[in-house]
């Protein structure tokens, strides 16, 4: 029983370092705007023709919504993202991508996309649905 736990604890933090080492590698490319790893997530989320309010990027991020009008003010003040009101309900305010994100978000994809399939090419064909197959698994609530 001792062993499984050590299993558990290992593969959590192999995990984690997973999820880190891509993150760090997409937040290099968001440097050149100063990007913090939840902004890159905002703007993930909202994509390159997207329109949110703050609730679905707040229930998104897993975070309150004054949190995350923190993060949209920030996105705000560099130009990537603007408030545009709704004109069938005044009190509903969309968060919709500026042409500076709309290429920023292009050039994360590319950057994503080339370190996912970097570290892919690691796998042979079985590992690579083996571990498509156990992601399934995981993700399934």
């Amino acid at each position: 029983m001792k062993n499984n736990k050590h299993t558990e604890s290992n593969l959590g933090d192999l995990l984690f370092l997973f999820r880190r080492n891509i993150r760090e590698s997409i937040r290099k490319e968001g440097l050149k705007h100063e990007l913090t790893f939840s902004q890159v997530e905002v703007l993930s989320f909202v994509g390159p023709n997207g329109k949110e309010t703050m609730k679905s990027i707040a229930d998104y991020l897993k975070i309150t919504p004054p949190s995350a009008t923190v993060i949209v003010a920030e996105l705000e003040k560099k130009g990537l993202v603007k408030r545009q009101g709704n004109k069938a309900d005044r009190r509903v305010i969309f968060i919709v991508p500026t042409e500076i994100s709309r290429k920023l978000f292009t050039s994360l994809s590319k950057r994503k996309d080339a370190i996912f399939k970097k570290m892919i090419t690691k796998l042979n064909e079985k590992d690579k649905n083996n571990l498509e197959r156990i992601i399934r698994i995981l993700i399934t609530e």
